[in-house]
């Protein structure tokens, strides 16, 4: 294994007689063979400006790679980061874009990544990725068949531009379709993706500007799930806000694509924030939520999550109340080395699990400038040393979850099948 670095223009360097390291909150550590894979179809290489490269010499000690630039992978996905890159960050330095950047290494003329696979379900493979002129035909089609409809040309951006597989999906009329709701949101996260509130690091997509009517959000829901193999509608997309502060509007949209379609699963991806607006959404048809979450410790949700009106007692309310309900229930956790897998946090983890009766426990890459971040937690106390490393946190979490399954992507809910009655 040796350190993979960059030039300034963004050339790689393999150097030799030094080893290479990664991450793990603040602390430095050697990368090691086992804990990487080959680089992935589908990642992304990036050099990290305004940081200098970190490795280790031959003692173990960390030696600044000075003149050379800090190599990060973002992986597709089905894949989990399990080491930040190495990195001194320089004076001045800008906040990097809202990546997932994993450390990087070369070994026998292969570049490595510090990464797990988390779940390799085939709808979300990035080779069935459809080419662009069949989306601009299903583009044209979905505009044809609902005129007016203001989140057909929404999703068009987020399709083509962004290549947001969810809002692919929606317009090809398979799989999992996105029915973005609100931009609005009742929280200002560090890392959210559609808005950055200080202006200091770019949001990679767009946040809506508009809000969709009841009429729009079923109308595209029924476009979809009449597709073959379409068979889940969600709200909440990474282009939007929080869906849950939609209200009548949600709950009316609801109601009318259970009244279309008795057998869809109707999911809401949410930051748990309002349990009795969740009540009012199950009663209207909706059996599937994930909740967002980076950690079940108050002082470093509050400090991510940046709350408006909610706490940690809402986020796992909502958990059991769709627990209580029967319906499914998906843990979105948003995963950082040194933070996810600290044994506290493993623990707070599991415990909150157990409490809203998870189904699924979703492996996530957080997206944010990692220095931003640990520096951001460390000034409100909370030391990010190195944790038991993330593929041991998954291990860990599968023991004490006896029953729950770990993964990626949302499934749909199986329906009970009619059977009739005997006579």
């Amino acid at each position: 294994m040796r350190p993979c670095v960059a030039r300034p223009d963004g050339s790689l360097e393999v150097l030799g007689g030094l080893r290479p390291a990664g991450q793990s909150g603040s602390v430095i550590q050697s990368l090691d063979a086992a804990e990487m894979v080959p680089l992935p179809d589908g990642a992304a290489l990036m050099h990290l400006p305004g940081r200098t490269a970190l490795t280790l010499d031959s003692r173990g000690r960390p030696f600044a790679a000075e003149g050379f630039l800090p190599v990060a992978a973002v992986l597709p996905v089905g894949y989990v980061r399990t080491l930040l890159p190495a990195a001194r960050e320089e004076t001045g330095r800008q906040r990097l874009p809202l990546f997932g950047y994993a450390a990087v290494a070369e070994r026998r003329g292969r570049l490595m990544v510090a990464a797990a696979a988390s779940d390799d379900f085939a709808w979300w493979r990035p080779s069935l990725r459809a080419p662009r002129g069949d989306l601009e035909s299903a583009l044209a089609a979905a505009r044809q068949a609902l005129p007016g409809n203001r989140l057909v040309d929404h999703l068009a951006v987020c399709a083509l531009q962004n290549r947001c597989y969810t809002a692919q999906n929606t317009l090809l009329r398979q799989y999992e379709g996105a029915l973005p709701a609100s931009p609005a949101c009742n929280a200002d996260c560090l890392g959210c993706i559609s808005l950055q509130s200080d202006g200091e690091a770019p949001a990679p997509q767009p946040r809506m500007r508009f809000a969709p009517t009841a009429e729009e959000l079923a109308g595209l829901a029924s476009y979809h799930l009449a597709g073959e193999g379409a068979a889940i509608v969600s709200f909440g997309q990474g282009c939007e806000g929080e869906p849950l502060t939609r209200d009548d509007a949600l709950v009316n949209a609801t109601a009318e694509i259970r009244r279309r379609h008795p057998a869809a699963t109707i999911h809401i991806n949410t930051n748990g924030s309002k349990p009795r607006m969740l009540e009012r959404l199950i009663e209207a048809g909706c059996d599937s939520v994930r909740i967002s979450a980076i950690s079940f410790t108050d002082s470093v949700f509050r400090a991510y999550y940046r709350p408006a009106g909610y706490g940690l007692d809402d986020v796992i309310a909502c958990g059991r109340v769709m627990a209580a309900s029967g319906g499914q229930v998906c843990l979105n956790l948003l995963t950082f080395p040194g933070l996810t897998d600290a044994p506290k946090e493993i623990e707070r983890t599991a415990a909150a699990c157990r409490d809203m009766r998870v189904q699924q426990v979703q492996w996530r890459s957080l997206n944010v400038d990692p220095g931003w971040l640990i520096a951001v937690l460390e000034r409100g106390g909370h030391d990010l040393g190195r944790g038991i490393g993330v593929r041991a946190a998954m291990e860990e979490l599968r023991r004490r979850l006896p029953g729950v399954e770990h993964g990626n992507f949302t499934r749909p809910v199986t329906k009970p099948v009619a059977r009739p009655a005997q006579a």
